[in-house]
């Protein structure tokens, strides 16, 4: 927090903006030294500067922590006074104690909230700064910004956890330049199994903390319609397609945002895609990838798994793994074990795929006319028919190499026969005719030999 003595207050951020930029701006030359330059062609070194300064009170402010704290220490109070057996100079300690405490949260509050209000105004007015770097795309920019700062944060404390997935909503709320919230949620689901994969068992229960938050933001506005529309219906972070006008030469464009129901199938691919990540780890027989996949799923219980099918095939897994690791690896098998039984607890929250997003029942009919109705499926189609043929002719005139040679064979075989020569053939009937002879006068000597 940058101190800028009594002249800092809400009504006029000014001079805490303009000091915090002096010393932003110190810190943004030094931090360049630390990565390649190719990385901030994709960031600027002030949001990597930005987000490393700032700390977890700084944009959260538990207003409802503080209001809950002030009502249970002044309902102790009333306890005191109400309890007859404590003497009257012991009540009024107890009642003053209490009270100072209150005087001393209220203060914290008000001053929490002044910093929170100077840090927010400081933070609108340099959001365009962060991420509008013209040789970039937006998923480079996310890419960059998941690697140097919030996958990092994300595994170092628990408070850190929280604090990086809260900056990445404020990021959106406050509606950053070049900052899409789409992309940069796709990313985080689409890498879970290669980043749990390299945590230690502290850092895993971290990141599960940090996809928890995550998930609890999209799972309200997954859950609450008026609210999705509010926040994020027209929302540059959650703009899906940007077209052109090609009759004016580029100088309008339209912007398609996201809608409700896509909103709902696309947290269904993402919900899919945390489980795919978390099966991974199960089948991989790794130690570490299971102990750590365990570890994820327990810090994301409250929020996942949601969906009935997702839950189930989780389940298996998760009896597979005790099944494999009762007697060789025991602590698994305790890990797996804890983790079904909340599983099984929560078993009567599980909703159908159909209640979580809209799903098409398709008939034959329905399959069939979306296939032949989409040119790209035309396109295979007949490249394969085309392939289909060519690969049919190609056998057919092999074939008929193979039967023509077949019968070049079989005549020369049959020619070789008949050039036989006449010789041949007497000397032939010659040697059988001597050789009957012969056994002939064999023969005949036999009984010869017998009379004498």
């Amino acid at each position: 927090m940058v101190e800028c003595g009594s002249t800092c207050s809400p009504d006029d951020p000014q001079p805490y903006i303009t000091a915090s930029d002096k010393i932003i701006s110190q810190l943004s030359d030094q931090v360049k030294l630390l990565y390649p330059p190719k990385v901030w062609d994709k960031i600027s070194p002030r949001l990597f500067a930005t987000f490393w300064s700032l700390s977890s009170p700084d944009i959260i402010l538990p207003s409802q922590r503080y209001t809950s704290e002030i009502d249970r220490i002044e309902t102790a109070i009333k306890q005191v006074n109400e309890n007859e057996d404590l003497a009257q100079r012991r009540k009024d300690k107890e009642i003053e104690r209490h009270k100072d405490l209150i005087t001393k949260l209220k203060e914290e509050q008000k001053s929490q909230e002044v910093n929170h209000k100077l840090v927010l105004a400081r933070l609108e007015a340099e959001k365009d700064e962060w991420f509008t770097n013209a040789n970039s795309t937006k998923v480079d920019a996310i890419m960059q910004f998941l690697q140097v700062c919030i996958i990092q944060r994300s595994m170092f404390t628990a408070s850190d956890a929280i604090y990086c997935a809260k900056f990445v909503e404020l990021c959106h709320k406050m509606q950053a330049s070049n900052f899409s919230t789409l992309i940069y949620f796709d990313r985080i689901f689409s890498d879970v199994s290669h980043i749990v994969t390299n945590c230690t068992d502290n850092e895993a229960s971290r990141y599960g903390r940090f996809l928890c938050e995550t998930l609890k933001g999209i799972s309200r506005w997954h859950k609450d319609k008026a609210l999705y529309e509010k926040e994020c219906g027209k929302s540059p972070g959650f703009v899906h397609i940007i077209r052109g006008d090609p009759n004016s030469d580029g100088a309008k464009r339209i912007e398609k945002y996201l809608d409700y129901e896509n909103f709902r199938h696309v947290c269904c691919k993402w919900h899919f895609k945390l489980t795919k990540a978390m099966v991974f780890c199960f089948d991989s027989k790794d130690y570490s990838q299971i102990r750590n996949g365990l570890t994820v799923l327990n810090k994301i219980l409250p929020e996942f798994p949601v969906v009935l099918n997702l839950a189930q095939a989780l389940e298996k897994r998760i009896l597979k793994v005790k099944e494999e690791e009762k007697k060789e690896r025991p602590d698994l098998y305790a890990l797996a074990m804890g983790y079904s039984a909340q599983l099984n607890s929560r078993r009567n929250t599980f909703i159908a795929e159909e209640k979580f997003h809209h799903v098409e029942k398709k008939t034959p009919e329905t399959t069939a006319a979306s296939r032949n109705s989409s040119p790209a499926r035309k396109d295979k189609r007949a490249e394969s028919v085309k392939r289909r043929d060519d690969t049919e002719s190609e056998k057919k005139r092999r074939r008929e190499d193979d039967l023509k040679k077949e019968g070049e064979r079989k005549s020369a075989e049959k020619k070789v026969k008949q050039d036989v020569s006449p010789k041949t053939k007497a000397n032939g009937v010659r040697e059988r005719d001597s050789e009957t002879d012969e056994n002939r006068s064999k023969k005949k000597k036999v009984p010869t030999a017998t009379l004498r």
